[in-house]
């Protein structure tokens, strides 16, 4: 028998046509074995299959919650800058006024101090023309 034939024979698990033993490239064993393995493979597959998929299911539930804090965070980021713009508005008016009432205050000061300073200087005059007075009288007699 040609080997091509034989190897054809033992592929199909058939029997030689005469009294030859029966040849096989693998035993039944191995076929159950392999059979069981194929099962296996099966089964793993499957169970990866479903993990992969709840793993998709987690991460599309973490983008979500993700994209809601970060939505939440950005409305309250945003109220927050809000109130302190107006805060800031608030105590930049407020400080505005109060440096109008404090030059208000310091022109009067001002003022004041001038008028002050006028008579001051128109006493200083007075008494220097009154002891010049009294010196001329004093070298006159």
């Amino acid at each position: 028998m040609p080997d091509d034939a034989l190897k054809e024979i033992a592929a199909a698990s058939e029997q030689p046509p005469d009294d030859t033993p029966p040849r096989h490239l693998v035993s039944q064993e191995f076929l159950v074995l392999f059979q069981q393995i194929n099962h296996l493979d099966d089964k793993i597959t499957q169970r990866i299959g479903q993990v992969e998929g709840r793993i998709n299911q987690v991460e599309n539930r973490i983008s979500q919650v993700e994209e809601k804090l970060t939505n939440r965070i950005n409305q309250v980021e945003e109220k927050l800058t809000n109130q302190i713009n107006r805060v800031d508005e608030k105590l930049t008016n407020r400080i505005d006024q109060v440096e109008d009432k404090l030059g208000v205050r310091m022109d009067k000061m001002d003022d004041k101090l001038n008028n002050i300073r006028l008579w001051a200087i128109g006493t200083v005059v007075a008494i220097l023309v009154g002891f010049a007075g009294v010196i001329a009288t004093l070298l006159n007699h």
